[in-house]
């Protein structure tokens, strides 16, 4: 195949990899995201589940692995967990947009729910409850769940930005009529 046969799927997809390094930048970057009490904005769960939603199953798990390498490169631990958990969210959400549910917001915001408590959870309990910290309890409810639905908040901008998207790279003749 030509580069010009392909030309906007190329375009679309080097957009989503340049929104999900602006959106790790702001991630990571103190101050950035106002937090909201004590808890914190983790930007790159609900993009991951929008640029999945449109990419299907593989591309979900690719740019999900992508959004995970960048957190994982900007935590102090750097185990690959997020590479891992993001991956397994984008896969999940592009498989259910292909076999089970519709493109739409509620859709998004039920996927984002699901993928930030997953994320928010698996994170707590690995690394927090597993090492018997204490207050475990007391931080899952204060800091990791908050953290998670402030997260799900973003949800909504990242779905028709993404939309917005993958609308304008795709050919005519490719866009379905619903």
């Amino acid at each position: 195949m030509k580069f010009a046969d392909n030309k906007n799927l190329y375009i679309r997809r080097a957009l989503f990899v340049l929104l999900i390094v602006v959106t790790a930048v702001f991630q990571h970057t103190n101050g950035a995201i106002p937090g909201f009490f004590s808890a914190k904005a983790f930007l790159l769960i609900p993009l991951t589940v929008c640029i999945a939603m449109q990419e299907k199953s593989m591309g979900g798990l690719s740019f999900g692995l992508l959004a995970g390498v960048l957190w994982d490169f900007a935590t102090v631990r750097g185990d690959g967990f997020y590479s891992v958990v993001l991956a397994l969210a984008g896969f999940v959400a592009g498989v259910s947009v292909a076999y089970l549910v519709r493109n739409n917001i509620f859709a998004a915001l039920l996927l984002s729910l699901g993928a930030c408590t997953f994320v928010t959870t698996a994170y707590w309990f690995v690394f927090i409850f597993l090492r018997s910290y204490e207050g475990a309890w007391s931080m899952l409810f204060s800091f990791y769940l908050p953290s998670g639905l402030y997260s799900l908040a973003f949800t909504a901008v990242y779905y028709y930005l993404v939309r917005a998207i993958a609308k304008l790279t795709t050919d005519k003749r490719q866009q379905k009529k619903y």
